[in-house]
């Protein structure tokens, strides 16, 4: 590669680079637009929570395209940049070899409009058990749940489950169709059983990494969420989004009840 090849080689990935940053910082701005709306409770807690995937989902096809750029996708992302201010008539000529006229600007990334799609449950449960221990958000009173009869009426019943607890999960299991293992209820051995549907969140206790599936957190802690954010607005209370699942506290190695205090969800990537 020539002097003047590799010079214009660097210029056109810094005005890639700027571009890029001042795509995701608009992306940025529509995502903390949302959760300012969820802070003055003028906007849902799951909402919120899919604005930001939205964002991560835009940032992410935004460095796709800006990756493609190499592939024949040049002229049209300087073009883009043309539009944008961020490089002038002439240099553009020059790096395109092309008048901006003839080249067709790119439309907007943009992601679907419906709430982007959570992460695998499957996949993710076990991401997290290869790190540590997990608790596990379920929704005890769908049939299909194997648990002792007294957690039945729990909505928002929360299990430990890993690999190396005392006393051990010796049978633990993740497949498709859920997890399972012999937890501890007050020293009582009970042979667990939870389908992924049945399973809303799940977070990690190493670093409380996690991820709440919107469709299937159960009405009844959707409403108490919501008044709770409710609460929080009224009485001015600085505490983190309600979406979170929870903090908890342990009864036994393989169960734990929640407590009503809040958590940290972080998206696993």
């Amino acid at each position: 590669m020539s002097g003047e090849e590799k010079q214009a080689s660097e210029r056109f990935q810094a005005i890639m680079t700027a571009l890029l940053r001042r795509r995701i910082a608009e992306s940025l701005e529509e995502a903390y637009g949302a959760l300012s709306r969820w802070r003055a409770d003028e906007l849902g807690v799951f909402d919120t929570h899919a604005a930001v995937l939205k964002h991560a989902a835009r940032a992410e096809k935004l460095a796709e395209r800006m990756t493609k750029a190499g592939h024949g996708g040049a002229a049209p992302l300087l073009r883009e940049a043309l539009d944008e201010g961020l490089v002038g008539r002439d240099e553009f000529v020059e790096l395109a070899g092309a008048d901006p006229e003839e080249v067709e600007p790119l439309a907007p990334v943009e992601v679907d409009g419906e709430r982007p799609s959570p992460p695998d449950k499957r996949e993710l449960v076990e991401k997290l058990l290869g790190d540590g221990p997990i608790l596990v958000h379920v929704d005890a009173r769908r049939d299909d749940v194997s648990i002792p009869q007294g957690f039945r009426d729990d909505p928002k019943l929360v299990l430990r489950f890993g690999y190396g607890l005392t006393p051990a999960i010796v049978d633990l299991s993740v497949d498709g169709s859920g997890i399972a293992g012999t937890l501890t209820f007050g020293g009582v051995p009970h042979r667990c059983r939870l389908p992924w549907p049945a399973i809303y969140a799940v977070v990690s206790e190493v670093d409380q990494r996690g991820m709440v599936w919107p469709d299937d957190v159960p009405a009844a802690v959707v409403d108490e969420l919501a008044s709770e954010t409710a609460e929080d607005a009224e009485t001015g209370a600085d505490e983190s989004p309600a979406d979170e699942a929870g903090d908890v506290e342990a009864t036994d190695a393989g169960a734990a009840e929640q407590r009503g205090r809040r958590g940290h969800l972080k998206l696993v990537k």
